[in-house]
């Protein structure tokens, strides 16, 4: 396990911090990204002194475009030849519409489309590994099977109400779509996706909830349905016995989750022909 590479986009703070003391303690090299320069370099230090583990490099990149993630790419292969381990763990909870510098709704950017661009670049440093993981983070399972699946609409109208839940819902569930798409395309590789639900971790916001409402709301639906700080996001990323195990969705305690008919092979499909030009 030591000479293993893990990447961890959104690692400065909650489910992609835990995660990453977590690897740090069985001694793999990281690189933690997050978008605020003074708050990933502080997640670092913590790492580092909570894993004794000094392998640790933070980088700081505003991923909400596909250039931003380019450009990160292009930074890591002078670091690295290879990367073992993707974790994406990107969110964020806007109760109000803002937008990305290419006129996206930013909710839907980083609750999806960014991760959508962090497997598109990074899948030839992880096809270099013997074998190459790819970690998403899902949301709780009651609400991910009983919720209506539709894809996600990228126009954005400025002049009716601002629907958050609907477009977190949207992009939750895209993700979801997204990690069955790639199960299908990297069948017969050295790649396996996978997304899980981390439970509750302690320092969470429901990634930067901008509003109290929103905090509150996070905090609630983790301590409700979830088990507190599991380590399930180290155990995917390490476990051999998982090695051969892609295209699954499992809950904070490492059980798979059965998903519902409603995310089909078809829409997974339909989902990437619209987003792969975006």
């Amino acid at each position: 396990m030591s000479e293993k590479i893990a990447l961890v986009i959104g690692g400065n703070s909650g489910v992609g911090k835990k995660t990453a003391i977590d690897l740090a303690k069985e001694g793999l090299k990281l690189i933690i990204v997050g978008s605020n320069k003074l708050k990933t370099e502080a997640a670092c230090k913590e790492i580092v002194k909570e894993s004794q583990n000094k392998n640790v490099t933070s980088l700081s990149f505003d991923l909400s475009t596909k250039k931003g993630v380019e450009e990160l790419y292009r930074i890591i292969t002078q670091k690295v030849s290879q990367i073992d381990i993707l974790i994406s763990s990107v969110g964020v909870m806007f109760s109000d519409l803002k937008l990305s510098q290419d006129g996206y709704d930013l909710n839907l950017v980083l609750n999806y489309l960014t991760h959508f661009w962090i497997i598109q670049e990074f899948l030839p440093l992880l096809k270099k590994s013997k074998q190459g993981r790819i970690l998403l983070v899902g949301a709780v399972p009651l609400a991910i099977n009983h919720s209506k699946v539709s894809l996600p609409d990228f126009k954005t109208d400025k002049q009716a109400k601002y629907k958050m839940m609907s477009v977190i819902s949207s992009a939750t569930a895209a993700r979801y779509l997204l990690m069955l798409y790639w199960s299908q395309r990297l069948i017969n590789t050295n790649i396996t996706i996978n997304i899980f639900h981390p439970g509750y971790v302690t320092d969470s916001n429901l990634g930067n909830a901008d509003s109290w409402i929103s905090k509150q709301l996070g905090k609630a639906i983790g301590l409700i349905f979830s088990k507190k700080d599991q380590p399930i996001g180290a155990y995917l990323s390490s476990d051999p016995q998982l090695a051969n195990t892609s295209g699954k969705f499992f809950n904070e305690k490492g059980k798979i989750v059965k998903l519902s008919k409603s995310y089909s092979s078809t829409m997974a499909e339909e989902l990437y022909r619209i987003t792969k030009d975006k």
